[in-house]
């Protein structure tokens, strides 16, 4: 029961958190706008997109090997889903339950988007061109990851397993927004974020395995809460991580100006 009310909380606040995302993020955006930094931006969007969905054209050997490797992965936890819920459930106290408790915010979008919103117009408060172009770069990285997320659970029709019904995908009972287990969506906006945060602090000693540790964490926890299967779990890190690799690529840059302007900050862009 308590999974269940989750859920439609959750729900309920994706609005809100968008709301406040694209107030906040438009002070900075918006400042950007005489260098057209505001469209290159949101042009990227469109253009990651299509970077992603062309990438295999030129995939060489080692992509392919890559690719291959990650299936058979995928493949493998699903006959292995079974086993592995009973193993992490069989294992649960109130240790891990507290652990996971935490592990699991950084996933939940009704807290990250509100801290990435804030974050960047904390960067902008503080002229701290960085902490805004790790913003918009997080930004981007959990909005398109989520997207394909979303599409995924829709079009997979998976059930939870605290749910009872199986692992089976399309089980016969129809669409339903309720059978949103494939991929985990906490999995995927906690992956879209750590790769990101791990190349902008990557001289930084301890940001990224600290945030590969809490990635880690938080996608462990949907397993320890019984929300998703292993397979789950798996595709949604892919997702997170491939999305951020292809935004840290294909997405420009934005710095501020060290001189002031009359009129405030004034920002510059580069790729």
């Amino acid at each position: 029961m308590s999974a269940i009310l989750e859920d439609r909380q959750m729900s309920k606040f994706y609005p809100f958190c968008f709301a406040v995302v694209l107030v906040l993020m438009a002070v900075p955006l918006f400042s950007a706008e005489e260098d057209n930094f505001l469209q290159d931006y949101l042009l990227s969007y469109p253009e990651t997109i299509y970077a992603g969905a062309t990438a295999p054209f030129s995939w060489q050997k080692d992509n392919w090997l890559q690719a291959s490797a990650i299936v058979i992965t995928g493949g493998c936890l699903y006959f292995l889903d079974d086993d592995l819920r009973d193993c992490f459930q069989r294992n649960r106290n109130e240790v891990t339950d507290d652990i996971f408790t935490v592990a699991k915010q950084f996933g939940e979008v009704k807290i990250m988007f509100p801290v990435m919103a804030l974050t960047a117009l904390g960067g902008y408060l503080t002229k701290d061109e960085k902490t805004i172009d790790t913003s918009l770069l997080c930004l981007k990285s959990s909005l398109l990851s989520l997207a394909v997320t979303q599409t995924l659970k829709l079009a997979s029709q998976r059930q939870k397993p605290y749910k009872e019904e199986g692992k089976e995908f399309w089980n016969g009972k129809g669409i339903s927004f309720s059978r949103d287990s494939f991929p985990s969506g906490h999995t995927t906006l906690v992956w879209s974020l750590a790769p990101v945060l791990a190349e902008q602090y990557k001289n930084s000693r301890w940001v990224p395995p600290t945030v590969y540790t809490i990635a880690t964490l938080t996608s462990l926890s949907r397993l320890n809460d019984d929300q998703h299967w292993s397979s789950d779990v798996f595709a949604g890190a892919v997702i997170g991580y491939v999305t951020a690799r292809l935004v840290l690529k294909n997405t420009p840059r934005l710095m501020l100006n060290a001189q002031p302007e009359i009129n405030g900050i004034s920002f510059k862009y580069k790729f």
